[in-house]
């Protein structure tokens, strides 16, 4: 062999590994980049259904409300209204 076939060889072997770590390094990246994108994904959705949730739940206040004011006489309504306005002034 010839300094000239082993200096090629070594540099063969050097490049090889080069692009073993460079291909690692992308296949890397890119599972960090569907594991965050997995994420987003799942915080949206838990923040969807958190939305929801608080949306039925102010839902059913507002309809707890209609039935209480449906169910008191126009007086007592009145009432109610000019004691809570007072009260936020």
């Amino acid at each position: 062999m010839t300094l000239e076939m082993i200096t090629g060889l070594v540099v063969a072997v050097f490049a090889v590994i080069a692009a073993a770590f460079g291909l690692g390094h992308i296949r890397g990246t890119s599972k960090a980049e569907v594991k965050a994108d997995q994420q987003r994904t799942e915080d949206n959705a838990a923040a969807t259904v958190a939305a929801a949730e608080r949306r039925v739940e102010a839902t059913k206040e507002a309809s707890n409300v209609q039935q209480t004011v449906n169910h008191m006489p126009g007086d007592d309504v009145d009432r109610e209204l000019r004691n809570t306005w007072k009260r936020g002034s």
